[in-house]
């Protein structure tokens, strides 16, 4: 478990499914991922079961403090601990908790926490090129441009770019 001010973030399990399919099934929240539909609990449960199973992935549920509400979710996947690297991804999924800082209080916590605790030196994430806010929220966070993928995801009727970002331990400032 990690803590901040006002949050804590808190290993994924079993008890948080409700929360998640309901915010991976809504529809402004569906057009930032990369799936092209929503989710079903036996889909969510299947993938839970091999989530249990494998050490390259790490979720938290992002709650706050003061009164225990879940409102997202954090965590790295692909983790490669040989290269010292994994890919980073963040949901606030409860609207009215939206735009009040907790995805960068949440975000701040989690990135130390992995080049700190899991010695990582990259951490890397892909987001839609036309997706402002979460571009945003990563340049504050020290993320750098390395590329795009054009044309890399058919969604809502047409081809979408892909840029791909990563902030380095070295270039990482702890906040």
């Amino acid at each position: 478990m990690l803590q901040t001010e006002r949050l804590i973030l808190k290993l994924l399990d079993e008890e948080d499914e409700q929360c998640i399919v309901r915010w991976r099934n809504k529809i402004n929240i569906i057009r930032h991922l990369f799936s092209f539909k929503g989710t079903t609990f036996s889909e969510h449960r299947r993938w839970f079961e091999q989530y249990i199973k494998h050490q390259d992935r790490m979720e938290f549920i992002i709650m706050i403090k003061e009164n225990g509400k879940k409102i997202g979710t954090i965590g790295f996947n692909h983790i490669d601990y040989r290269n010292q690297k994994a890919e980073y991804g963040i949901l606030i999924g409860e609207e009215e908790e939206q735009g009040k800082g907790y995805a960068l209080e949440a975000s701040r916590a989690f990135i130390n926490y992995g080049f700190k605790e899991l010695n990582l030196q990259k951490i890397y994430l892909k987001v839609f090129y036309d997706n402002d806010e979460a571009i945003k929220l990563y340049k504050k966070l020290n993320f750098q441009q390395e590329g795009v993928l054009r044309k890399e995801i058919y969604k809502n009727g047409q081809f979408k770019d892909v840029v791909i970002m990563s902030v380095l331990k070295e270039e990482w400032k702890e906040s």
